[in-house]
């Protein structure tokens, strides 16, 4: 009984250590999406394909990691955002033509907003993934 007891306290403490690993890494590629925004808006909007190339394929990276972790929540909602996303920004970066990379950041754009009204709570600051 003793060690039925022991073997379920290990592994519900390595279950909530890859949880907040998995969290963390989710925080810190919204924390880098997040920071390529406004540099891939003002390539786009100065028509600099290889910066808005640059940018965007850094969001792309911090997508993928989104996408894994909405996977093994089975979000699937989240999943089609965030693949949406990743895919337009593949696009971005991938472009050369300016129109296109446009276009492309509209859809991705478009993908921001309705994830983080159903998966994001809190405030400024003080966000949690819910």
């Amino acid at each position: 009984m003793k060690r039925t007891l022991l073997l379920i306290s290990v592994l519900a403490a390595f279950a909530g250590f890859s949880i907040a690993q998995d969290d963390a890494a989710y925080s810190t590629a919204m924390k880098s999406i997040s920071a390529s925004n406004a540099p891939l808006r003002t390539a786009i909007t100065a028509k600099d394909t290889s910066a808005a190339a640059a940018e965007a394929a850094k969001m792309a990276s911090g997508f993928d990691t989104l996408i894994a972790y909405w996977k093994a929540k089975n979000a699937d909602d989240a999943i089609k955002f965030a693949t949406t996303a990743h895919d337009s920004a593949k696009t971005i970066a991938d472009s050369k033509d300016a129109d296109a990379q446009a276009a492309a950041l509209t859809t991705l754009s478009g993908t921001c907003g309705g994830c983080h009204a159903a998966h994001r709570g809190g405030g400024r600051g003080a966000y949690t993934i819910k």
